[in-house]
């Protein structure tokens, strides 16, 4: 897999990019600039060149690899940190995609940039977060998020499911912003709680870490009190949408209609509480049982990000999506059943946690595979795949950001 962690080197490297306008520090954009010419009037995202923004979980997440290695990505990764920090509205609010010129989404990043922080500061240390006020400005971002993002349930509210970054997730895609308390965004809640109280402690603010680590302790409880469900499969976590009125919990589920009533929905999504170690042990096993069914989520290629046998599954390359702000459809990434990188990752990482660390390392070994004989094939490597192991997004150009994860768990978990 040497050639494979050569190639994620390489191809980071020309991520990064330099201050530009708004953007006052060197960045990291998802893929490298394609070639071929660019109309001044498309960002081209549209049609998978994502090359010109920065975009909240690709940065955060791929920090986890990045972060150790060379310097001019570990600057790209921190100065994207102090990018969004400084393109921040002035009330905390930190936004999910950027440009040079502007901000592309108002939507606000979801719950990552604490992690991405706490990451970043341990590795520039605490000098160079006190001369960039990285503190100070997360723990704005953080009461931002407690005040506008906690719902009426008292979990984490996705903004939307383009803001959750799972695009097309069936959890929240479709509904009105603001509308659905999902286990995604609520499981990401806790962590960035931890994270933030980690950096509070750093700083000597001892009442504050305490602060977060009791909300973080909250909304693990709220998660599994209100959020779990149980059937012959195994477990996994509902969503819910507060309803006025409501006379029960189960009228406020997210579920569709069967033969016989309704039935919750769940996704790939349903399974990341594990990720943030949420489930106790006994509740853990039983979402391990449902992630594991070759029917299901589990496939040659990886984590399937929707059940092979729900009547929803596709892995078609992008999918429809109706966006309200826009009052018009549009192509999203597909998280309706294809494999990535992401999800392998934080299933891998969970079943670590959790005690399966064979079925971990097997998962590592798949991704790698996965992403070694899409270069091997085509020269370049995809977002997302399908059960062959075909790469189906972008189309004519290499996609990094997260991908480089296959290496952090060939490093982790093998």
């Amino acid at each position: 897999m040497h050639e494979l962690k050569a190639y994620l080197t390489q191809q980071s490297l020309l991520c990064c990019r330099s201050p530009s306008l708004r953007f006052a520090h060197p960045w990291l954009a998802p893929m490298p600039i394609p070639s071929g010419p660019r109309s001044a009037d498309d960002d081209g995202f549209a049609r998978g060149d994502y090359s010109g923004g920065l975009f909240h979980h690709d940065v955060s997440e791929s920090a986890i690899w990045l972060l150790r290695q060379e310097p001019a990505l570990v600057d790209a990764v921190a100065g994207s940190l102090l990018c969004f920090l400084d393109c921040a509205s002035p009330f905390g609010r930190v936004h999910r995609a950027e440009l040079p010129s502007k901000s592309r989404e108002s939507e606000p990043a979801k719950p990552v940039i604490a992690q991405l922080a706490a990451r970043v500061v341990e590795v520039k240390g605490l000098e160079w977060a006190k001369e960039n006020d990285v503190y100070p400005r997360v723990k704005k971002w953080i009461a931002y998020l407690s005040e506008h993002y906690i719902g009426l349930h008292g979990l984490g509210i996705t903004h939307s499911s383009l803001a959750s970054g799972f695009d097309s997730d069936l959890l929240s895609a479709g509904f009105p912003d603001k509308a659905i308390e999902g286990p995604d965004t609520s499981a990401f809640m806790i962590l960035e709680y931890e994270a933030g109280a980690a950096l509070a402690a750093r700083f000597g603010e001892n009442d504050i870490a305490l602060q977060w680590r009791k909300a973080a302790d909250k909304m693990r409880v709220l998660i599994n009190a209100l959020l779990y469900c149980e059937d012959d499969r195994g477990g996994y976590y509902s969503a819910l949408r507060w309803q006025h009125g409501a006379a029960s919990l189960e009228q406020e589920r997210v579920s569709i209609k069967i033969e016989r009533g309704t039935q919750p929905v769940e996704t790939w999504a349903s399974l990341l509480p594990l990720y943030a170690g949420v489930p106790d042990a006994a509740r853990a096993e039983r979402l391990i049982a449902r992630l594991l069914n070759p029917d299901g989520y589990w496939g040659p290629s990886g984590v399937r990000t929707l059940p092979k046998d729900d009547p929803f599954f596709n892995q078609a390359p992008r999918i429809m999506h109706f966006d309200f702000k826009k009052n018009g459809r549009g192509p999203v990434s597909n998280w309706c059943g294809p494999v990535w990188v992401l999800s392998n990752y934080y299933m891998a990482t969970a079943l670590r946690r959790y005690g399966h660390a064979d079925l971990a390392r097997g998962l590592a070994l798949a991704t790698a595979t996965l992403l070694q004989r899409d270069l091997e094939a085509t020269g370049m490597l995809h977002e997302c795949y399908n059960d062959a192991g075909t790469g189906l997004w972008p189309r004519t150009s290499t996609f990094i950001s997260w991908n480089v994860l296959a290496v952090q768990m060939l490093d982790t978990l093998t």
